[in-house]
Formats: C-alpha cells, sequence, structure tokens
C-alpha cells in the first residue's frame, strides 16, 4: 500500500508536469500514457535509492519519447554519476561514463540550448577523464568546441581546467599539443576573464582564476621568452602586419615575458591599438615611446589616451603625458599648459608641479638677461614654489642654493620680501629670497 501510494503521488506529480510549457509527450494515446508511466516510475525508484532500476524506465524514454524534457537527461546524469560514485568495476564504469556523455549529445540533438549544455558536457568529461592521457585529445575537442559556442559566456568552473589540459597534454604530448597552442589557449581564456570583468564579473573570482591560469603556464619551463616570440610569431607578423591576432599574441607575450623593449613590441602594439584603441593601451604606447625618445610618437599617443580617458585620474594622467613629451622636444611653455591641465583634473598632483619645477630650474641659461642676477636668479626662486608644491624637499633645497645672494640683492637696491616678474617664457611673479 505505501509503494501505491508513493507510485500514486508520483504519477499525479508527472501528469502536472504532462500540462506544463518544455513538455513533449507522445501524441498517440497509448504511448503517452506509457511515458506518462515510465517518466513517474524512474523517479519513484531514484527516490527509494533503486538506482539500477531507474534506468530501465529511463532508457525506456530515450528510445521511444526522447523529445519529453531536458529533465530525462539531466536526471539521467544524476543517476549514473550516483551509480559510479557507490561502486562499479572499471569496465562498467567506463561503459557509464560513455552514457553520461551520450546523454549531453540528445540534449544537444534534441533541445535549443547547445551552447551551455557543451558547456556542462566539456566540465563533465572533464571531471571524469582529466588523469586519463589517452582523453586529452577528445577533452580538447569538447573545449575547443565549448569555448567557440560560448564565447565570453563560458562558464567559470570552465576556466582553469582547459588551461590545465592543454599544460598536461603538452608535457605528455607535445607533438599534439605544441607550446605555441598552449599560448593560444592561454591567451583565449584570458581575453575571456578580461572581457568578464569589463563586463560586471565577480574581480576576486576572475582575478583568482588568471593566477591559477597564469600559474599552469608557468608549470611548463621557459617556453614564454623572448626568442620564442621573436623565431614563431615575429616573421608571420612581418609579413602580414594587419594580422590582428598574432599581433595581440606578440603584445600578451612579450608583457608576460618582459620582451617590451623589443622593436616588434611596439610594432605589434599599433596594429593592436588600430584595431581595438583602448586607454591602456594608447598610454602604453606613449610610454615606450619616450623611453625609446620618440617624443612626436609619444605626443601623439597620449592625446590619443587622453581622448579615451573616463576618469580624471586618466586624463591627468594623459595630460602629465603630454607635458613630458613636450618637455623633452624643448617646447616648455607647452609642458606648462598641460601640466597645469593636469593640475585641473587633480589639483594636488605632485608630479604635475614637479615637472614644472624642472621646467623653471632649467631656464636659466636660455632666461638670463645678464642685466640683474636677482632677476637672472628669479627662475630658481620660481621653481622653489613649484617644488614646495610638490612636496619635493630635495629640490627645494637645490633651488634655495641658487638663490640670489643677500649681497647681491643689496648691490641692485632690492630687498628680501620684495616681489619681481621673472620674464622670459616663464613669466613669473616671485618674492625675493636670499640663499
Amino acid at each position: 500500500m505505501k509503494q501505491l501510494f508513493v507510485y500514486a503521488y508520483a504519477l499525479i506529480f508527472s501528469t502536472f508536469a504532462f500540462g506544463q510549457n518544455g513538455w513533449k509527450w507522445p501524441d498517440d494515446e497509448d504511448l503517452r500514457n506509457k511515458a506518462i508511466e515510465q517518466e513517474a516510475f524512474y523517479k519513484v525508484l531514484i527516490a527509494q535509492d533503486k538506482l539500477e532500476e531507474a534506468m530501465q524506465p529511463l532508457n525506456w524514454l530515450y528510445t521511444n519519447n526522447p523529445e519529453l524534457n531536458p529533465a530525462i537527461y539531466i536526471n539521467g546524469v544524476k543517476n549514473l554519476n550516483n551509480i559510479i560514485k557507490a561502486g562499479v568495476d572499471a569496465e562498467r564504469k567506463t561503459r557509464l561514463q560513455d552514457s553520461i556523455l551520450w546523454m549531453y549529445d540528445m540534449r544537444i540533438e534534441h533541445f535549443d540550448n547547445d551552447a551551455s549544455t557543451m558547456d556542462r558536457k566539456a566540465f563533465e568529461a572533464f571531471k571524469m577523464h582529466y588523469r586519463s592521457q589517452d582523453k586529452y585529445p577528445m577533452l580538447a575537442q569538447l573545449y575547443a568546441q565549448a569555448y567557440e559556442m560560448n564565447g565570453v559566456a563560458i562558464s567559470y568552473f570552465n576556466l582553469n581546467p582547459y588551461m590545465m589540459l592543454a599544460t598536461n597534454y603538452y608535457k605528455t604530448n607535445p607533438a599534439e599539443m605544441p607550446a605555441e597552442k598552449v599560448l593560444d589557449i592561454h591567451t583565449l581564456i584570458s581575453d575571456v576573464i578580461y572581457e568578464k570583468r569589463k563586463n560586471g564579473g565577480k574581480i576576486d573570482r576572475l582575478d583568482k582564476e588568471q593566477d591559477k591560469v597564469d600559474g599552469f603556464l608557468g608549470s611548463i619551463g621557459d617556453v614564454l621568452n623572448c626568442e620564442f616570440i621573436e623565431s614563431k610569431l615575429v616573421p608571420k607578423f612581418r609579413e602580414e602586419p594587419s594580422d590582428i591576432g598574432t599581433a595581440k599574441k606578440i603584445f600578451s607575450y612579450s608583457v608576460r615575458a618582459k620582451c617590451t623593449n623589443q622593436p616588434y613590441f611596439l610594432e605589434a602594439s599599433e596594429t593592436v591599438y588600430t584595431s581595438q584603441p583602448t586607454y591602456e593601451l594608447a598610454k602604453v604606447l606613449a610610454t615606450k615611446y619616450v623611453a625609446s625618445e620618440e617624443y612626436e610618437k609619444a605626443m601623439l599617443y597620449n592625446s590619443k589616451a587622453l581622448e579615451l580617458s573616463s576618469t580624471d585620474d586618466e586624463k591627468a594622467e594623459s595630460s602629465l603625458g603630454l607635458a613630458i613629451a613636450s618637455s623633452k622636444l624643448g617646447r616648455k611653455t607647452m609642458a606648462r599648459k598641460h601640466a597645469y591641465e593636469a593640475l585641473s583634473f587633480i589639483p594636488d598632483y605632485s608630479a604635475a608641479y614637479n615637472l614644472i619645477g624642472n621646467l623653471y630650474f632649467t631656464s636659466f641659461n636660455e632666461c638670463q638677461g645678464g642685466e640683474s642676477k636677482v632677476i637672472d636668479r628669479g627662475v630658481f626662486l620660481a621653481a622653489y614654489k613649484m617644488y614646495e608644491k610638490a612636496g619635493n624637499k630635495d629640490q627645494m633645497q637645490a633651488s634655495k642654493e641658487q638663490f640670489p645672494s643677500i649681497e647681491e640683492i643689496f648691490n641692485e637696491g632690492r630687498e628680501e620680501g620684495e616681489t619681481i616678474t621673472v620674464g622670459c617664457w616663464v613669466n613669473e611673479t616671485v618674492t625675493i629670497q636670499r640663499r
């Protein structure tokens, strides 16, 4: 009687499901009644922990009503996993694992959620076979499909397993999984993590996943180095400089391998920027061009960075970059203008005040008129003011050592505390102080 009551309860529940959206029961009445019975029966058996017996009604549904609902495959996977956990011999375990993957294939064949199902199938296969070297080709193919189908929507739980697979595959069979392919996979996963971050993903979780992915790459030794980039990627890029894929690899690998001083890094970076302009990349290019003393290009990319900036900090940094490049070109008036622009975004930006101080400090020779030592040394008084605002005590002291002497002040009939105007391009009003 008790079993009958449980069966009746399950049957009522299944009949309720019959009227719900997403359930596709047979049109034939006899077959439909049989399907309702089998759907209820397998649930009763699972509830009674009769896992082996539950596969009989499930298999009937797979054969006779395969499009009933994804639930029959979802529950089938759970049931087979529980059977495996309960303990089976190695041969049967292999057959059951194959059946689990078959159930995912049936979901893909009969229902419209292929990308998500492939996402889960890849992870299910990984859990089952990540220790089996003979399964690596199959797992690599599944993960390639899962990433192609899902893109940035790939699940968090499939980020580091793909990298773990790639590195293990490389270690056991580098002919089938060469280092270049491992690096491609690393780039793919890193790009997905980057896009997830941009789209409001869980930053802490993504940072941890990136650390794991980087750790797996590091576990295969010194594969990623400047020699590898130059021999494997640079020739291909120089044959086709518009190849954004290769350019992105050269850029990201150069950063990781600390090869950013190589000429190919700038070449690749410009190609990436042309295709995908970002503030961050514009600043990288501007900084590298300052380092290589190509100041006109540094001006260009700092201007682009300013156009792409979205925060006051970014605007200030870009303006200061313009100021630095201008000063290197000897355009002191323009450099000061850009430095003050930086200060308009961050009023206490010490680096901007420091740069203006440097501009004044180094202007003595070009600005001295030779008629008044006090006025000529006014550039150091002006520099002192800027260094003081920057909090640069060393340069404040260096400026003070160049102030006019008390004798020079007295001989010109001037007094400490008197204000004077420094001419030349500086055009600042300062207060006389002695050194």
